[in-house]
């Protein structure tokens, strides 16, 4: 059975159509033709009812389309390994981790576990927090980086390193009280403190404005902007601060809490992947 034949019936299956098909594929649509042909005719049944100028489906037609794929997700999962053999790589580690890490320590952690094991790849998934648990759990990932600690008994959880937060205004800003008249507060980028936070902040400072926006990248970027401030894990701004993008601003109203950053993989985890797990507990942080 040739692969082209299969590509091709996947393909008509989804458009409906062997003249969309044929565009799609960048083929004549006799071409086309030709190979559902060829596929019907080594498999002793057709494959679609024509209806006019579309085509669908029969019974053996949606029956087959799952085993096409298959055989066509497998032929290119086949090639990606051996091209990841040929270009020296021996096994890869799949990460799921949170944005916010992925943008700060990820980068280190994988440049360091590089120079010591060059024939490791890595297969990154970037998520929130509360996705990062999940996947390890489905196995979906060899380890999770995320802001929220798993308390399941079958996955080893450790904390890598706690993360200040700090209140985040536009460069040049320096008062934190009237930072709240004059600015709308971007809350809810971080999937633990916010809650407990504005509660207390309202004691303080009653009418302060707010604005739900789920994402730090995106809380930096307004405040850069000069659209708001934030309370933000303080090593998620630091290029922010370098580039005068941001400021940080003293808060003397109350105590600020802490983020923190925790590794989680599954207790019968072994080989490359502990390794790497130990070197992020061991890394050098501020």
């Amino acid at each position: 059975m040739d692969l082209t034949w299969l590509n091709t019936f996947i393909m008509a299956a989804e458009e409906g159509n062997f003249r969309r098909t044929a565009q799609r594929l960048h083929l004549a649509q006799s071409t086309v033709t030709l190979h559902i042909q060829n596929l019907e005719s080594e498999l002793g049944t057709e494959l679609f009812d024509r209806v006019g100028r579309n085509v669908l489906l029969n019974d053996a037609g949606r029956g087959f389309l799952k085993y096409a794929q298959s055989i066509a997700d497998s032929y290119v999962e086949s090639v990606e390994y051996v091209a990841r053999r040929a270009q020296g790589y021996q096994q890869t580690i799949r990460i799921s981790v949170a944005t916010l890490v992925a943008t700060t320590y990820l980068p280190m952690w994988v440049r360091e576990f590089t120079k010591l094991h060059p024939e490791t790849e890595f297969a990154i998934q970037v998520t929130d927090s509360t996705e990062v648990l999940q996947n390890v759990l489905h196995q979906e990932c060899d380890i999770g980086i995320g802001r929220i600690p798993s308390v399941y008994d079958g996955i080893h959880c450790i904390k890598l390193y706690d993360d200040p937060i700090a209140l985040v205004a536009p460069f040049g800003e320096s008062e934190p009280v009237d930072l709240f008249r004059k600015y709308v507060l971007f809350t809810h980028n971080h999937p633990l403190y916010w809650d407990d936070l504005l509660l207390q902040l309202r004691k303080f400072v009653p009418h302060v404005r707010t604005m739900q926006v789920n994402k730090v990248h995106v809380s930096i970027e307004w405040i850069r902007e000069r659209m708001g401030v934030s309370f933000l894990p303080l090593s998620t701004v630091q290029r922010a601060l370098s580039m005068k993008d941001a400021a940080l601003v003293s808060f003397p109203l109350f105590s600020l809490p802490c983020a923190r950053t925790y590794v989680m993989a599954r207790k019968n985890t072994n080989g490359l992947v502990n390794k790497l797990m130990d070197l992020m507990m061991n890394f050098p942080y501020p």
